[in-house]
């Protein structure tokens, strides 16, 4: 069976995924009004979480049984990832 912090390494990087996958969108709509370098920059930001994102979601969860030392600060790691990702959702659709 898979550590508790190993599973919630992975939830918390599914939360991430769809959090980055909000400011992709946030982001593209901005650039497609905007048309500046910066607007730009952001979503090519979102598009870099995102897809770091998806690849610890296939990390944690192919590698989960070889991880138990890691697991309580990988997922220490992802939580702290989803209050900024989250700040920056909330800021971006205000």
């Amino acid at each position: 069976m898979a550590d508790p912090f190993a599973m919630g390494s992975v939830i918390v990087g599914v939360i991430n995924a769809m959090l980055a996958a909000a400011l992709l969108a946030v982001y593209g709509a901005v650039y497609r009004k905007a048309k500046s370098a910066f607007a730009l920059a952001l979503f090519v930001f979102a598009v870099a979480f995102l897809l770091q994102n998806l690849l610890l979601i296939y990390g944690y969860g192919t590698m989960m049984d070889y991880m138990p030392a890691l697991s309580p600060y990988l997922f220490a790691i992802g939580a702290f990832e989803a209050c900024g990702l989250g700040a920056m959702v909330y800021t971006a659709t205000r």
